[in-house]
């Protein structure tokens, strides 16, 4: 049989099982490269359904053309550049549609929305070139109650388009309803593109808030229902003899609408030594307590399920090598490496085209599973270089891989400003110490948002930049070759003015002088109604949308062994521990060496964002 097709055969036996056992994937072992997947049932029978309540602030964008009846309005083409439907850029966006002639008691209705428990404020993406114009808004139809009224102002020109609030009565705009949108002023030149709003307890399908992907670079990892899996159950637990490790049962509830302790807690795996460790888990669950769907609050990027190389890779143990390093050196505290729960990622490439570094012309298909703490919330990054990676793979007709160390991105106790004009400083020293301090010095660096870099140069200037200068980039070399990660939405920046060296990003969106304020996605901060926190769901501030994520190949030398031992850094290759030496990482490696590349767009991860744009909950911390 083809080795592809049998790799696939084994992939989806091994997607069945985990759907089927009712444990989930609960006690899913890590698997070595030899073993088959181990699997233990559980005594459940109630199952997740597709849809349910949920109780977190949920966005719901409306094109204005979407209504169910229209009187007096007009539609005229949208400028060219206005694509504001897509903030992130993560998908393409068509010339918009517009409404015109929105004015003199024109009208739309907007069957059956979902506006929840409540809500506060519609956001409407509006452009008016003079004067002013009054929108009122009312239920079910044109004489319904009036639950909201606004006057626009100008934006400048036809082609200058704002999101502005029009607040609405929360204790009467609720439930499912019929939203009667009229234009009771008399500019008639206002164009009319969409409109969005928050709200709590609505109904979702929780196989559709995952994540939002693209594919139209390369195919996105697929998305693994979460339909249909048994519930959580608390005798998912790990049993009193079990030994837990230090990164196990870290995170608690932060907000009202969270799922319990209990519930994150089922979501483990059992490391190499034989320890309980805390693994992947889906953003969204189903609470058996309240009969809701609930959300976690954070994300760990693609499901490992959805990863061709599973049986390598099996559930990652995240804060393995960072117990591992603190095992090897239990009475030296200085030198051990404690990450958090919430920046733990996985990345999942199926079917890449690779070609031999020496001969083009032989490709290769190459599936890779990774797994990198990558935290961009905290302080943490702008002092440390040292972040748990795992690299899973296997190459058809090649022998496969399971590295499990440290990737290092730069310099300890420093860090650099953002890959973009004007900001030219490599070395950034915030005066904190690194932890531990005796991390080594790494491949490539931490490139981190500042304070300094979103104001330097011309209005003009920051204003074309001010993208790339709130995108944070990491590069680091690992399996042999260059890996990088960007995150486009980073929740906090480089401060030195503060105790904690730090800023909200969300904070800008209220500083009018700060650039990032006339962004669409402050833009949508401001018009979302109550002021908009650091850990709010509602701010785009999330670290959950990453771009340009790429690799450049991946690379092995011959090895004596396909098991191989280094310490926490990946360093100092031998065939067997040396405990003295902190040579104990356990690395499956090629015995035959292979140096394949892949370049330009067939190395892209597709653009992604794990907050599924607000739909799931996921906030910051993540």
């Amino acid at each position: 049989m083809n080795p592809k097709l049998s790799r696939f055969f084994l992939h989806t036996a091994i997607t069945l099982l985990l759907l089927l056992s009712l444990s989930g994937i609960s006690h899913v072992l890590n698997i070595p490269v030899v073993e088959p997947l181990k699997v233990i049932a559980a005594t459940s029978t109630l199952t997740i359904p597709s849809s349910a309540s949920a109780p977190w602030p949920v966005f719901k964008r409306v094109d204005a053309l979407n209504s169910s009846f229209r009187s007096g309005l007009n539609t005229a083409w949208g400028d060219y550049w206005e694509r504001s439907e897509n903030p992130f850029d993560l998908v393409y966006t068509e010339q918009t549609q517009e409404l015109t002639n929105t004015a003199n008691g024109n009208y739309a209705i907007y069957n059956n929305l979902d506006l929840g428990s409540g809500v506060e404020a519609l956001m409407m993406r509006i452009a008016l070139p003079s004067g002013t114009n009054s929108v009122e808004v009312r239920l079910g139809s044109v004489s319904g109650t009036v639950v909201g009224s606004c006057t626009i102002n100008s934006t400048g020109s036809l082609s200058n388009y704002r999101t502005v609030p029009c607040p609405l009565n929360k204790s009467l705009a609720k439930g499912k309803q019929n939203l009667v949108i009229r234009f009771t002023g008399s500019n008639s030149s206002m164009r009319f593109n969409w409109f969005a709003f928050w709200a709590k307890d609505t109904v979702q399908k929780i196989d559709e808030i995952q994540k939002i992907q693209s594919n139209s670079v390369n195919q996105g990892s697929p998305v693994i229902p979460i339909s249909g899996r048994p519930i959580r159950i608390q005798n998912l637990l790990p049993t009193s003899s079990q030994i837990l490790a230090k990164s196990y049962g870290l995170w608690s509830p932060g907000k009202t609408w969270e799922c319990p302790k209990w519930m994150h807690d089922t979501y483990f795996t059992n490391g190499e030594d034989g320890k309980v460790y805390p693994t992947w888990h889906p953003p969204v669950d189903f609470n058996p307590e309240t009969n809701t769907y609930c959300t976690y609050g954070h994300e760990h990027g693609d499901d490992p399920l959805s990863s061709e190389v599973f049986n390598i890779a099996g559930m990652p143990a995240f804060g393995y090598v960072n117990e591992q390093l603190a095992t090897n050196n239990p009475s030296n505290p200085s030198v051990h490496r404690n990450e958090d729960h919430f920046g733990h990622k996985v990345l999942v490439a199926n079917n890449w085209q690779m070609f031999d570094a020496s001969n083009s012309s032989l490709i290769k298909s190459c599936d890779v599973s990774l797994k990198l703490h990558m935290g961009t919330h905290s302080p943490d990054a702008l002092v440390n270089t040292a972040h748990e990676m795992f690299a899973s793979g296997k190459c058809d007709g090649l022998e496969p891989f399971n590295l499990k160390h440290f990737a290092l991105f730069g310099a300890a106790g420093e860090f650099k400003e953002p890959e973009t004009s004007l900001c030219n400083l490599s070395t950034v020293n915030p005066g904190i110490p690194p932890s531990p301090t005796n991390q080594p010095y790494g491949d490539a660096h931490r490139a981190i948002p500042t304070a300094g870099c979103y104001q330097r140069g011309t209005v003009d200037q920051k204003t074309a930049d001010i993208n790339s200068r709130n995108t944070e980039s990491w590069l680091t070399g690992f399996a042999g070759k260059s890996f990088y990660f960007k995150v486009a939405n980073p929740s906090r920046f480089y401060d030195p003015s503060t105790t904690t060296k730090i800023n909200r990003t969300v904070n800008s969106c209220y500083d009018p002088a700060h650039p990032l304020s006339t962004t669409l996605i402050c833009e949508e901060t401001l018009a979302a109604g109550s002021k908009v926190e650091w850990d709010d769901p509602r701010s785009p501030f999330r670290g959950t949308t990453q771009r340009e994520t790429h690799f450049s190949g991946l690379a092995f030398s011959n090895s004596a062994n396909s098991v191989i031992y280094t310490d926490a850094y990946g360093r100092n290759a031998s065939i067997s521990p040396a405990p003295a030496q902190g040579i104990t990482f356990k690395q499956i490696v090629p015995v035959k060496g292979f140096k394949y590349d892949v370049n330009g767009q067939a190395s892209l991860f597709p653009p992604r964002d794990y907050s599924a744009l607000g739909q799931n909950g996921v906030r910051a911390p993540n």
